[in-house]
C-alpha cells in the first residue's frame, strides 16, 4: 500500500538509503522499547470515572489549539503555540496511554474509534512540527523520512510512527474519506479545522470535509482546453483505498458525487506535485491606527458622494424641525459615524429613506410581483458554528449592491442548528432549516448536507468553492407570483405555467436581515464578529389552494401570517415570498424586495 506521507519503500535505492539513514539519525536508547512493545502504563488501575474525565480534559485542551492557534484557512500558528504549548503536551500524554486497544472504555463505536485515530494523527504532527524545531517543511526524502518513519510517538502505551500508525491502523479501517481529515501540518494536506472530529457527526464532518477537498482549485480543477482534470496526489498515494475499497471502480466514479458536473469520460486524469511546505500563518502586519485627521478627509470625501449629501440633508432637516432630546445627531457626528462604521453610502440613504417611509401611517398594500419567468434563488446553508462558514457569507453579502438583486437574483441565508452541540448555538439556525437542506438530498438534488452549502434554482451547487461566478441562464418561464402585504397579513396569488401537476404547492415567506453582527463566544468561531446578510430571522408557510384555471395556466391562492421579529436588530430587511412543491424544497418562483413600505415588521 502507498502511504500519502511517506514515498513507498519500492525501490532497491530507497531501501539503501533507508538502511543509510539507521546511521545518519539519532539512535534510540538501547533500554527504549520497540515499536511493538507496550509501555508499562498502569491504565488498569483509574477507573472509568478518571478515564473518562482525562479524555474530556484532553479533548477541550485540543479544541483549545485549534481554536486559538488555527486559522480559518487551516494555518496553524506555531510560534505563537510553542509558547502555549501546555494544552498540546496534555494532548498527546492522554494519547500516549489511551486508545481503543488499551482503554476500550472510552470507544463505544467505529465511529468514536475513527475520530480519535484522526485527531490523534493531527495533534501527534503538529506536536511534531514543533519538536523539530518549525522546520520550513519536508521537501526531500530525507526529511520526511526523518518526520514520519523514524521519529517515534507512543499511542495507547505502544511505540510507533506516524507512518505506520496511518497505514496499520488508520487505513485498514476502511475509510477513505479520512484521507480528506488527517493532517501533516503542510500545505497540501486538507484544511485542519478549528474543531476537533466528535463521534456524534463524524460522517457529516467527513462528507463536509471531502466535498470542500473537491472544491478547492488547490487540489482540484479542470482544464478544459486540454480535457484534463487535474487531482490533488493524496489520490494517487492512496488510489486503492478510493477504489479497492469497495466505494468505486475508479477514481472519477469516486470523485463524481462530490461535484456539481460529472468528470467528463473523454477527460485524462492528472495528479497535482504535493506542496510539503510547513502550512504556517504568515506574519501579521503591524496595524496602524487612524487619526483625527483620517477620519476628517473620510467625512469631507463621503460629503462629495450625492447620495450621502442627500442623506445628510434630510438627516439635518430632521434635527432643525425636532426640539426634543430625541433629535438625530450632528451632522459631523453622522459622517464620522460613517466613516468609522465603514457603511456604504447607499446603506445610508436607504436607511434614511426606509425611517422615513415606515414611520409614516399608511393603508397602502405593500406590492411583491415576479415577472413569468423563473428567478433565481441562491441559497445558502450556514451556521455561527462553522468555521468555514463566513468566507461563504462574506460571497453572499457582495450581491447587496448587485442591480440585478430582487429582479432577477434573490439570495437567501438558512442558518441551520447542526452544529449548536459544539459549543455556540447559533441564534439564527433553526430545525426547520436543517431539514431543507436535507430534503435536498432526499429528492436527489444534493449528494451530502454540510456547511456551507449552496443551492442554486433548487440543486446542489458546488461553484463558490470552485471559485466561479453564479452561471447565466435562460429564465424558464414559471409564472408569475403575486404578493400583497396589508394589516400584517400576506395574500398570494401564484399562476403556474405547468399545467401537467397535481402536486400539492406550498408558499414560504421570510423576513430577511441585514448588517447584524454577532460576537461569537465559543465554538469554532469563538472570539470573533461575525456579520450577516440576506439571513432568515423569521419564516411562515402555507399550502396554496387551488383557484381555477386559465388557458395558460393553473392559479393557486394563499394567504399567510407576516414573518416578523422584534428582537434582532438589522440595518434593514427584505422580504421573500416563493412557491415550491410540498415534497420538493426546490423553489419554482419567488418575488423579493427591500422592505421600504407599508407594515413594519419591526
Amino acid at each position: 500500500m502507498k502511504p500519502r506521507r511517506f514515498p513507498q519503500f519500492g525501490s532497491v535505492l530507497a531501501i539503501i538509503l533507508s538502511m543509510l539513514l539507521l546511521y545518519i539519525l539519532p539512535v534510540a536508547n538501547s533500554s527504549q522499547a520497540s515499536d511493538k512493545q507496550i509501555i508499562d502504563y498502569s491504565v488498569e488501575t483509574a477507573g472509568i470515572k478518571e478515564l473518562k474525565q482525562a479524555y474530556r480534559k484532553a479533548s477541550q485542551d485540543w479544541e483549545y489549539v485549534l481554536q486559538h492557534y488555527v486559522d480559518e484557512q487551516g494555518r496553524t500558528d506555531f510560534k505563537g503555540l510553542s509558547k502555549d504549548i501546555a494544552p498540546l503536551e496534555s494532548v498527546i500524554n492522554f494519547i500516549s496511554f489511551a486508545s481503543p486497544e488499551m482503554t476500550p472504555e472510552l470507544f463505544d463505536s467505529p465511529q468514536s474509534v475513527m475520530a480519535y485515530y484522526i485527531n490523534s494523527y493531527n495533534a501527534l504532527a503538529m506536536y511534531g512540527v514543533i519538536e523539530k524545531g518549525i522546520p520550513d517543511g519536508f521537501t526531500s526524502f530525507f526529511s520526511r523520512a526523518a518526520f514520519f518513519k523514524f521519529r517515534d510517538v507512543v499511542i495507547g502505551g505502544k511505540v510507533t510512527n506516524l507512518y505506520d500508525f496511518e497505514n496499520d491502523v488508520i487505513r485498514p479501517l476502511n475509510e477513505p474519506r479520512a484521507h480528506f481529515a488527517l493532517n501533516c501540518m503542510v500545505k497540501d494536506c486538507p484544511r485542519l479545522p478549528q474543531t476537533p472530529f466528535y463521534a456524534e457527526t463524524l460522517d457529516d464532518t467527513l462528507e463536509q470535509a471531502t466535498r470542500e477537498f473537491f472544491g478547492s482549485k488547490k487540489h482540484f480543477y479542470f482544464d478544459d482546453k486540454r480535457k484534463r482534470v487535474y487531482v490533488s496526489e493524496i489520490l494517487d498515494f492512496y488510489t486503492e483505498d478510493f477504489v479497492a475499497s469497495g466505494k468505486a471502480k475508479h477514481l472519477p466514479q469516486y470523485i463524481n458525487p462530490y461535484l456539481v458536473e460529472p468528470i467528463p469520460k473523454n477527460y485524462k486524469l492528472r495528479f497535482i506535485d504535493y506542496d510539503w511546505r510547513i502550512n504556517v500563518q504568515p506574519e501579521q502586519p503591524k496595524v496602524s491606527t487612524s487619526t483625527n485627521s483620517d477620519v476628517d478627509n473620510a467625512s469631507s470625501q463621503a460629503t462629495k458622494n450625492p447620495i450621502v449629501k442627500a442623506a445628510v440633508t434630510l438627516h439635518s432637516n430632521e434635527s432643525k424641525t425636532s426640539g426634543s432630546a430625541h433629535a438625530l445627531a450632528s451632522e459631523s457626528a453622522l459622517l464620522t459615524t460613517l466613516s468609522s462604521t465603514q457603511l456604504l453610502a447607499t446603506d445610508v440613504a436607504t436607511n434614511v429613506a426606509t425611517n422615513i417611509a415606515t414611520n409614516e401611517s399608511t393603508n397602502t398594500p405593500f406590492i411583491l410581483t415576479s415577472s413569468p419567468n423563473q428567478t433565481t434563488v441562491l441559497e445558502l446553508y450556514t451556521s455561527q458554528g462553522c468555521s468555514s462558514c463566513p468566507p461563504a457569507e462574506k460571497w453572499i453579502s457582495g450581491f447587496v449592491e448587485s442591480d440585478k438583486l430582487w429582479t432577477e437574483l434573490v439570495p437567501i441565508n438558512f442558518h441551520v442548528d447542526y452544529w449548536d452541540y459544539l459549543g455556540w448555538k447559533d441564534p439564527f439556525a433553526d430545525s426547520a432549516f436543517s431539514k431543507r437542506q436535507r430534503d435536498y438530498k432526499r429528492v436527489g438534488k444534493a449528494n451530502t448536507v454540510a456547511t456551507p452549502g449552496f443551492a442554486l434554482n433548487g440543486r446542489a451547487w458546488n461553484g463558490w468553492f470552485r471559485g466561479q461566478p453564479l452561471p447565466n441562464r435562460v429564465a424558464p418561464l414559471s409564472g408569475a407570483l403575486h404578493a400583497s402585504v396589508q394589516n400584517n397579513i400576506i395574500k398570494v396569488s401564484f399562476n403556474y405555467i405547468n399545467r401537467s401537476t397535481s402536486n400539492t404547492l406550498v408558499v414560504h415567506t421570510a423576513l430577511l436581515g441585514f448588517g447584524i453582527e454577532t460576537s461569537v463566544k465559543r465554538g469554532e468561531n469563538a472570539g470573533r464578529k461575525l456579520t450577516h446578510d440576506f439571513i432568515v430571522v423569521d419564516y411562515e408557510n402555507a399550502l396554496l389552494s387551488r383557484n381555477g384555471d386559465n388557458a395558460h395556466a393553473q392559479q393557486y391562492v394563499s394567504s399567510l401570517p407576516l414573518p416578523s421579529n422584534t428582537h434582532i436588530k438589522a440595518k434593514k430587511h427584505a422580504l421573500v415570498v416563493w412557491v415550491s412543491e410540498a415534497n420538493d424544497p426546490s423553489p419554482l418562483q419567488v418575488s423579493a424586495s427591500w422592505w421600504l413600505q407599508g407594515t413594519k415588521p419591526m
